[in-house]
């Protein structure tokens, strides 16, 4: 057992799955990979260990994905992301000199993929308005027949206004709900991705108890129906609070070091492990049933269409990013974003930034601190409505 074995499980199947994809492209090619690592060790300056990523990366960018459609941009950039890890930490001796090209390789490879005519943009995830939030709590609580549909309201509601993942609310336990001396209610919370505990204030809703985070709070622990130490008895997120991890051989040190020098020189991808059936979904699948479930209720309402758990996410960011007096490092900061992927988190979250949208202001002659209306048909009479 390794450090690597208590990476999150969607780490490790990512790495996994690049490596199939790499064993793969090797088949492909008619060699082995113990024919590679034959190559690579007696690679004396480098240029092997450059050329088989070059080929790699040639082959991801006209691979083609599920449906005969070109790889996502995200799925290229991963896969050559992991298997050039993979590699320099199995073949250590020119990493110092071949790093910095295959990083250049890789911007390449990202580049030629963000150029494609096919799904050159990141997919996003639709981002959920306050009225869609709205709407799908309003519909929990209208059918609500038991304390799992309190605690789904809730759960929307924690996701949007913590600008959050559904597996960071697993961590959330009663003690960690607490009141500040001047009278703001603080969560505090693990942030799964970045291994960070962050303390989060909440305030009433001003304008409806439906979408008032308190009032969710309140209402799914006034309605549990046994006692818990989480804030959420929930299935679900309690099996990702406890990733389950095997047992550590018992391998004498001694011998363990020993056998260092067999481990550097692996040439094989490790095996796929055999997929064990769950009894329970992840919770983003389950946020995803209960979000389809409630807008199909609500469709007379009409809530944005294919909302997932992602959704939450990104539109309590872009709503916090139309108040021109909040920065986006703010925002940042209480979604726990890695500021080392900054444009990652620009892309993903945010359509435009509030700087960007008070220059559009001025080039349109309003003034920069003002919002201007958008055109809708209630603008014109009733004729030019039909």
């Amino acid at each position: 057992m390794s450090l690597q074995d208590l990476a999150p499980v969607n780490s490790q199947r990512a790495r996994q799955t690049a490596i199939n994809a790499f064993g793969r492209f090797v088949a492909a090619e008619g060699v082995s990979m113990d024919f590679v690592a034959a190559s690579l060790l007696r690679d004396g300056s480098g240029a092997v260990f450059v050329k088989l990523m070059d080929r790699f990366g040639v082959h991801l960018a006209f691979a083609e994905g599920r449906g005969g459609k070109p790889l996502a941009r995200n799925s290229v950039t991963s896969y050559y992301r992991h298997v050039k890890n993979w590699l320099l930490d199995t073949y250590l001796k020119h990493r110092a000199t071949i790093e910095k090209k295959l990083l250049k390789m890789g911007q390449t490879l990202e580049r030629h993929c963000l150029k494609r005519v096919e799904g050159g943009m990141i997919k996003k995830a639709l981002a959920c308005t306050k009225e869609d939030l709205r709407i799908l709590m309003d519909g929990l609580y209208y059918d609500a027949a038991s304390p799992k549909d309190y605690q789904d309201a809730a759960l929307l509601a924690l996701m949007w206004y913590a600008l959050g993942r559904a597996s960071d609310l697993g961590f959330v336990v009663k003690g960690n709900l607490s009141v500040s001396a001047d009278g703001v209610v603080v969560v505090r919370l693990i942030r799964v991705k970045t291994a960070e505990e962050q303390g989060l204030s909440f305030f009433p809703d001003r304008d409806s108890f439906i979408t008032c985070p308190l009032h969710a709070i309140a209402m799914a622990l006034v309605i549990q129906d046994s006692p818990c130490a989480q804030l959420f008895d929930h299935p679900h997120l309690a099996g990702g609070s406890e990733e389950s991890v095997p047992a550590p051989t018992d391998v004498p040190l001694a011998e363990a070091l020993a056998s260092c020098g067999d481990d550097d020189v692996q040439s094989k991808p490790t095996q796929k492990k055999r997929k064990v059936p769950e009894d329970n979904m992840k919770i983003h699948a389950y946020v995803n049933r209960v979000v389809k479930s409630a807008s199909a209720v609500q469709a007379k309402a009409k809530p944005t269409e294919n909302l997932t758990s992602h959704s939450f996410r990104r539109g309590g960011a872009q709503h916090a990013n139309s108040d021109p007096l909040l920065s986006a490092q703010w925002i940042f900061d209480r979604g726990s974003w890695n500021m080392t992927a900054t444009n990652k988190a620009f892309a993903y979250v945010f359509n435009t930034t509030s700087e960007d949208q008070k220059v559009a202001r001025v080039l349109s002659g309003w003034d920069a601190s003002k919002k201007p209306p958008v055109p809708t048909l209630s603008w014109f009479d009733s004729a030019s409505q039909q």
